[in-house]
């Protein structure tokens, strides 16, 4: 009995943690999203999204491996559990940012960027080399969908591949960060 309820407070601290993780690392995905957003008009704000979207890894591999030496020690599958849980939390943070921003505040702004870019030779040569001549065509097909799918419905998806980049991250960062047991003397 005794094994098993310390079982569940360890489950319980983990997902406690996961959550006070994922928050920072949510944080830090919403700010690379609300940056890419604004780097539609400033491509340097456009750099600092795609930089902060990456350092997320690396804060996600230091707070669990701080979670490792600090509080419990970490086998490689409690590891990945903390890890997947932690950018699980993350991801449901930043697709709900991504529905508020598309249900109240875009206004069409992403389609009119897309479609301001699709205007400009330079792309218009670009995306005829890479698609054909029915290039154009097809980007802007693309971009009516885009602009007619509901808010709710581009959070599914999103919430869809927030989780899928979740799940991807998780053992790298539990590979990194779990506690490896050191060879007795």
């Amino acid at each position: 009995m005794t094994n098993n309820s310390a079982n569940i407070t360890e489950g319980q601290q983990t997902r406690a943690y996961a959550g006070y993780y994922g928050l920072w690392v949510g944080l830090c995905w919403i700010a690379s999203f609300s940056l890419s957003v604004v780097g539609l008009q400033s491509p340097l704000a456009s750099n600092l999204g795609l930089l902060l979207g990456v350092l997320s890894l690396p804060l996600g591999v230091k707070l669990v491996r701080g979670f490792g030496l600090n509080v419990a020690p970490l086998t490689l599958g409690r590891a990945w559990r903390l890890s997947w849980l932690m950018y699980g939390a993350a991801a449901l943070l930043c697709t709900a940012s991504q529905y508020i921003y598309f249900a109240y505040i875009d206004g069409g702004l992403l389609v009119r960027s897309y479609t301001d870019l699709l205007e400009q030779p330079e792309m218009q040569d670009v995306m005829t080399q890479i698609l054909g001549p029915d290039s154009q065509t097809i980007a802007r097909e693309a971009l009516n969908a885009f602009a007619a799918t509901p808010p709710a419905q581009l959070a599914l998806q999103f919430l869809l591949w927030n989780l899928l980049l979740a799940t991807f991250l998780a053992f790298p960062t539990a590979l990194f960060s779990f506690t490896r047991k050191k060879a007795e003397s």
